[in-house]
């Protein structure tokens, strides 16, 4: 299902199968967070289009960087995160489509996987940066499993913040696909309603054209010496 008219689209994922889904329990304390909540991996990647799918090549690892014009939080800084132990192409070839990604580009995807956590001692804030935009040309976003949770209402607003045009709470096995050059996105926090732990399993892809790419070492510098 491509884009509609205001930007955005939700469909069902492909299935995953248990050994996927166990990866979420073995990601690393993201210590950029600015909490106890937060569980991550990252990989980058090159794609492109061949025959009927889209193909991935792993890129060597490096640092997240992302500029802090778009995450006030933690932007403008190197964060080091351990690699991605899954395959996402499956994720990324149905998204890319999706969209549609134009198969005639190289594009660099940026792929986080993450586990957020909520109960006792444990605040679940999903998006500490507030309302925003990642800075690439689109996202895709799946949730993976919600465990013993409410909240993580996904709001979808114009560029700038504002009232949102579109509110959901995406469900287990739902992804979200946008063009982030046309607005803002945020997400609540989780709470644990029962008292007990509760988590959100969620992969977050950001898709910039190769050109365009937030990967190596100039980009690292420009994003870092960014005013």
């Amino acid at each position: 299902m491509a884009l509609n008219g205001d930007g955005f689209s939700i469909t069902n994922m492909p299935p995953v199968d248990d050994a996927f889904r166990a990866t979420f329990g073995d990601l690393h304390f993201d210590d950029h967070s600015g909490g106890n909540h937060k569980y991550r991996r990252f990989s980058q990647y090159r794609i492109y289009f061949e025959g009927e799918s889209w193909r991935l090549d792993l890129l060597p690892h490096r640092p997240y960087v992302a500029y802090s014009k778009y995450n006030k939080f933690a932007g403008g800084i190197r964060r080091h995160y351990q690699p991605l132990q899954i395959d996402p192409t499956q994720f990324v070839d149905q998204g890319a489509k999706d969209i549609p990604l134009d198969t005639t580009r190289e594009w660099q995807l940026n792929v986080h996987q993450y586990r957020v956590l909520a109960g006792p001692g444990i605040h679940g804030h999903i998006v500490p940066e507030g309302a925003h935009q990642d800075g690439h040309d689109y996202v895709l976003i799946g949730v993976f499993k919600r465990h013993n949770i409410c909240g993580a209402e996904m709001s979808l607003m114009p560029v700038g913040g504002g009232e949102p045009f579109y509110k959901t709470v995406l469900e287990e096995g739902q992804m979200v696909a946008f063009d982030d050059r046309r607005m803002f996105h945020y997400v609540t926090d989780i709470e644990a309603p029962d008292g007990g732990t509760g988590y959100r399993d969620i992969i977050v892809v950001a898709c910039s054209k190769w050109e365009d790419r937030w990967y190596g070492q100039e980009f690292e510098e420009q994003a870092l010496g960014e005013k």
